[in-house]
């Protein structure tokens, strides 16, 4: 599964998925799609969708786990390496998990940086002093959001910066200013031709030090297997297919990894979960999308990047 400029995959955890993995609601694939694309075809207004719940993150932003643990735990493996707390944090594609920034600025982490293609970060500062409550409840100094009054305010005291729209918002973070870039499954949502200008933006970000943590589904997002894969590039990369929220790119594992070479990164590969044979679809893909048979047995993979 290695690419060139690979760093060893050390300590690589693997797990088998069981069946069903990600398959959601037990209706037919084929129905889910069809639902979701009929919908992005009446090109309702995006606002009133996002309040009905379509195409909503569907984490759950608010476990503890979430908010505080998973920071904590990507800042103890960046101090493990560096022997200190990353300087500036960058995640991409957050959410509602902007709320994170209390928990950056508590684990001693600054600036922080959180960029996404569209506002969902919650606005009520509650939020943030939330975090910020769970962050003094274990023992760590976060700042005190009492007296703000907005989203932007909390922020600001927490050391953070939220940016939105595509990847030229990256161009106001300075150069070789971040040594902890996390996406936790948004790769796979990047456009296919946009992605290798992210890595490179990302390139230009990284500290020599830093350390990108990337966790990214390659399963179909509707039915959990690879039946989107069936579709020829010239319907997939349309835009109804882009509006209707089902929108991944498609690659495989060591595509994703040779694009990370390819600008400039080594990847270590850190949990793999794997179908033991390929899923629906896999047999049926398009010939263009030329995937390596053994990209159809990986359903999710955690990567650690590192700059050359």
């Amino acid at each position: 599964m290695s690419a060139g400029n690979d760093m060893q995959d050390d300590a690589v955890r693997q797990d088998v998925v069981p069946p069903g993995y990600a398959s959601g609601a037990r209706v037919p694939w084929w129905s889910k799609m069809a639902a979701k694309l009929a919908i992005a075809a009446l090109r309702l207004p995006h606002d009133l969708l996002r309040r009905a719940g379509v195409n909503r993150h569907s984490f759950i932003h608010e476990a503890e786990s979430r908010v505080l643990g998973e920071p904590m735990h990507h800042v103890a493996r960046f101090t493990t390496l560096h022997g200190r707390p990353p300087r500036g944090v960058l995640e991409i594609g957050p959410g509602r998990l902007v709320t994170r920034a209390a928990a950056y600025a508590a684990l001693g982490c600054g600036p922080v940086w959180f960029a996404d293609v569209e506002d969902d970060a919650p606005a009520d500062p509650a939020a943030y002093a939330r975090t910020a409550e769970l962050a003094r409840a274990a023992g760590l100094p976060a700042p005190s959001l009492d007296g703000a009054t907005t989203r932007e305010e909390a922020l600001a005291a927490c050391g953070a910066t939220y940016l939105l729209g595509g990847t030229e918002v990256l161009s106001t973070i300075p150069e070789a200013s971040v040594e902890l870039v996390i996406s936790d499954v948004v790769l796979e949502h990047v456009r296919r031709d946009a992605l290798p200008g992210l890595l490179a933006a990302l390139r230009r970000l990284s500290a020599p030090q830093a350390l990108g943590v990337h966790a990214i589904d390659f399963h179909d997002h509707v039915g959990g297997a690879l039946n989107t894969l069936r579709f020829p590039p010239s319907f997939w990369e349309g835009g109804l297919v882009a509006r209707s929220g089902l929108y991944v790119n498609r690659l495989g594992l060591s595509q994703i990894r040779t694009a990370f070479t390819e600008a400039g990164f080594a990847t270590r590969l850190i949990d793999l979960r794997r179908w033991p044979a390929p899923p629906p679809g896999a047999s049926a893909a398009h010939p263009a999308l030329r995937r390596p048979g053994a990209d159809d047995l990986v359903a999710f993979a955690r990567l650690e990047a590192e700059p050359i």
